[in-house]
């Protein structure tokens, strides 16, 4: 896809609105994975340009809805969903929301150098390491103009500059979701960034412990 850096791009109102977006009811129950190949027939539909699942060995195996054309906004409430966030795919990276009550809780198990998949539609498949678990406390968790706080470096962030260095990077590969503290479900907010993996990779080790739990045939998870 080729990336257009558009500085007057109209982000700022439906990125936070998406930010104030990811909380719904109560927690779901784990539910125990299926095997990579049951899962990959069990979301594709055919289509080889459509994210349709993704899958973290020994984590969770969940489906990618996509975002209705006329709602930007738009976070699935069904379990074991994410949604894939058009805003991202605009700029070039890979943007997938949930609910931190549904989905988005799996994303907090997620550590840096960990490998997962993305499965299409035609069942292809593509790897990703995770490479920075980014932080942030909303200053206003209610309010769609709230800058940020950089949990790990203290660092005051505005909502554009956010945007720009989570998203405006093309190739990656976001999960993001609400942090609850303090009582409040949208205190923060968390980024899980990924990016390509290729067989031979620094971290290959991680695909090997998975392969030894019985995750599946790790060796081919870098073949698309």
């Amino acid at each position: 896809m080729s990336h257009t850096h558009n500085r007057n791009r109209p982000l700022t109102g439906l990125f936070l609105a998406v930010l104030l977006a990811l909380y719904a009811g109560p927690a779901h129950a784990a539910t125990n994975m299926p095997p990579l190949e049951t899962f990959i027939e069990q979301v594709q539909n055919g289509d080889a340009a459509t994210v349709r699942g993704i899958y973290a060995p020994g984590l969770f195996a969940d489906a990618v809805a996509q975002q209705p054309r006329d709602d930007p906004s738009f976070v699935s409430s069904e379990e074991d969903t994410v949604t894939q966030f058009g805003l991202a795919a605009s700029y070039g990276s890979i943007g997938l929301l949930a609910h931190n009550s549904l989905a988005g809780q799996n994303f907090f198990a997620l550590r840096a150098g960990q490998i997962f998949l993305l499965i299409y539609g035609d069942g292809s498949r593509a790897a990703f390491r995770v490479t920075r678990l980014l932080r942030t406390r909303a200053l206003n968790p209610e309010s769609i103009r709230s800058n940020f706080i950089d949990l790990d470096t203290g660092h005051f962030v505005t909502a554009a500059r956010l945007f720009d260095s989570v998203y405006d990077q093309p190739g990656r590969l976001i999960l993001q979701t609400c942090i609850e503290a303090e009582g409040d479900p949208s205190w923060g907010r968390l980024f899980v960034i990924a990016e390509p993996y290729a067989e031979g990779d620094p971290g290959q080790p991680l695909l090997f412990e998975a392969e030894a739990r019985g995750y599946g045939s790790i060796l081919n998870l870098a073949t698309f």
